[in-house]
């Protein structure tokens, strides 16, 4: 005979059992008696300063378990209406940029539903429920989350008998998707007794069936002849529609095949920096080698998790013609659905790199030559050669977040050590996402978390330093400060007071959040020069990474990357 387990206990099990092991929310009337579980289970509670930057850290988690374990999720648990509406944004960002996260919501009791159900006509009603909109539309927030979430669970609607095979499901579609899900847990579920099975029901099977390999092996062999047949083939890498999963498959597959590869802004980092037939990011005109035309003249283009959103490419400048490139997905080619992880392991096997049409890949360079200018130390920094400074001293095992503002631009030169994460948008690009997200990021790695963030990025979701510091997290921070919002002052506005933000000392922020936890060192420091910035990153704690590094970069207001100038005029041309 089974055992059983409270409702609320046995969905954070299973998080635990999906590799999740922290929780990110906001503490609400309709969530408290489930946080009593959350501890129980093995799962630690993380609050946030709000159901936003809760949402951005579950979401920077789920990108590192994916990236260091080839499965994982992200997991957010918020009240009824206010609250997962306030995480509503970085859930889509989720959704948008294939990120796996479970989104719980603690709703009303069935019991307050009916009571206020039963006090008569809504506009007539003297039994309102807090939370809500004030009229009968209490699923009207489950209606908005199907916009942006691939499956939907109500546990009110569950016998508890069926609650794991429903619960392993949703858990199933996170994961097959690459995408967010979102549960519904009222308050008076919590405590209700479900069986524990001893087996449980796996909806989804990391194992391809004999149907599958069937399928993959039409599948490979018709790229086997269209690779053979190419003139000019390459590789393009990219990291959504959930090919992180196999990662090292694809970087065992560019190394067997000997294939010019490049990758997308935001899948730097998906292919190891030490295979010779890789050749950094593809930036286009703004990149430290023109990689424009050589992939144009590409007649075939394996393109795995492309996200060729127009912030991305330029204005789609650097995205392929459509008839060149064969799209892979976690699960699909193209428009044939199939393993793709299957695909690539018979094309390991079957492909014979010999075969395949020698090209020459001058015109590519070596990204590996990009070095900083030489600079007198009292030099002023300057965007152009701050990513290259940085790069002598990077680690394998570092994860660098790069902010929506000038750092996701200037990051493409950064030139990174095997096993180096980036997290970077790709489709989203909401400003303030990466400062939380290096709170989930850190606690999901065992490495450096270095945060280049923008001062009006971190503007938007700064208090959740005060998590940062409060939780003990391990975390660099490099803020441009170059006083507001110097991307939309070159596309529109250049000396508006709309670009402009307030001039914050970043510096005393670890103060005002508080006394820092005993044992966690608070490292602050303001650079102006090549000289200040070589002492912070010739320093101890830099090169640890422990406690809180927090950098103050003064820059020009109006610095970019020279060669994005043009990027931006013409963006602006565009509006």
């Amino acid at each position: 005979m089974a055992s059983s387990t409270p409702l609320a206990r046995y969905l954070f099990n299973r998080l635990l059992h999906h590799n999740v092991t922290h929780v990110y929310g906001v503490p609400g009337d309709f969530t408290l008696r489930a946080l009593d579980h959350l501890n129980a289970s093995g799962l630690r509670f993380v609050g946030c300063c709000n159901e936003l930057n809760a949402g951005y850290a579950a979401d920077g988690y789920s990108r590192i378990r994916r990236w260091r374990h080839s499965r994982g999720l992200g997991a957010l648990i918020t009240t009824y209406g206010v609250g997962e509406l306030s995480a509503a944004n970085a859930v889509a960002g989720s959704y948008a940029e294939h990120v796996p996260m479970v989104h719980i919501v603690g709703t009303p009791s069935q019991h307050t539903l009916a009571m206020s159900a039963a006090s008569g006509r809504w506009d007539r009603s003297h039994r309102q429920i807090h939370h809500t909109l004030g009229d009968p539309r209490v699923g009207v927030f489950r209606e908005i989350a199907e916009k942006f979430t691939v499956a939907q669970l109500n546990l009110a609607d569950v016998h508890p008998d069926q609650v794991p095979d429903q619960v392993e499901w949703v858990l199933s579609q996170a994961l097959e998707h690459s995408r967010p899900v979102y549960v519904e847990l009222p308050s008076d579920k919590v405590d209700v007794m479900v069986p524990t099975p001893r087996e449980q029901a796996h909806h989804y099977n990391a194992s391809a069936s004999p149907r599958e390999v069937e399928k993959a092996h039409q599948v490979s062999s018709d790229l086997i002849q269209r690779l053979y047949s190419a003139e000019r083939p390459m590789i393009l890498v990219d990291r959504a529609g959930g090919v992180e999963e196999f990662r090292q498959d694809i970087n065992d597959f560019v190394r067997h095949s000997g294939l010019p590869t490049l990758v997308l802004p935001s899948g730097a980092g998906m292919v190891d920096a030490n295979i010779l037939n890789y050749h950094g990011v593809h930036s286009g005109k703004i990149g430290y080698i023109d990689t424009t035309d050589f992939v144009r003249a590409s007649d075939l283009i394996l393109a795995f998790g492309g996200m060729f959103a127009d912030t991305q490419t330029l204005g789609w400048d650097t995205v392929p013609e459509r008839e060149s490139m064969v799209l892979i997905e976690k699960g699909r080619i193209d428009d044939t659905q199939v393993r793709a992880d299957e695909v690539i392991s018979i094309l390991l096997q079957e492909l014979d790199p010999r075969r395949l049409p020698k090209q020459d890949t001058t015109a590519l360079g070596d990204y590996r030559l990009n070095k900083v200018q030489a600079r007198p130390s009292d030099g002023l920094i300057d965007q152009t050669n701050f990513y290259l400074a940085l790069n002598p001293h990077l680690r394998p095992r570092d994860t660098i977040l790069l902010a929506n503002a000038t750092p996701i631009l200037g990051g493409r030169d950064l030139t990174l050590p095997p096993n180096t994460q980036v997290i970077a948008s790709g489709m989203w690009f909401a400003i303030g996402h990466m400062l939380p997200a290096a709170l989930g990021a850190a606690q999901a790695s065992s490495g450096r978390t270095i945060l280049l963030d923008g001062d009006g990025s971190f503007q938007v979701t700064a208090q959740e330093l005060s998590t940062i510091i409060h939780n003990r997290v391990n975390a660099i921070i490099f803020i441009i400060n170059n006083n507001g919002y110097t991307y939309e002052r070159l596309i529109h506005g250049r000396n508006k007071a709309y670009n402009e933000i307030a001039p914050w000392d970043y510096l005393a922020a670890p103060k005002f959040f508080g006394e820092p936890p005993r044992g966690y060192s608070i490292n602050t420091h303001r650079v102006r020069t090549w000289g200040d910035l070589d002492q912070v990153l010739q320093s101890d704690h830099f090169a640890k990474g422990e406690g809180l590094t927090l950098v103050d970069v003064i820059m020009h207001k109006y610095d970019v990357p020279e060669k994005a100038r043009v990027v931006f005029e013409n963006a602006g041309k565009a509006l």
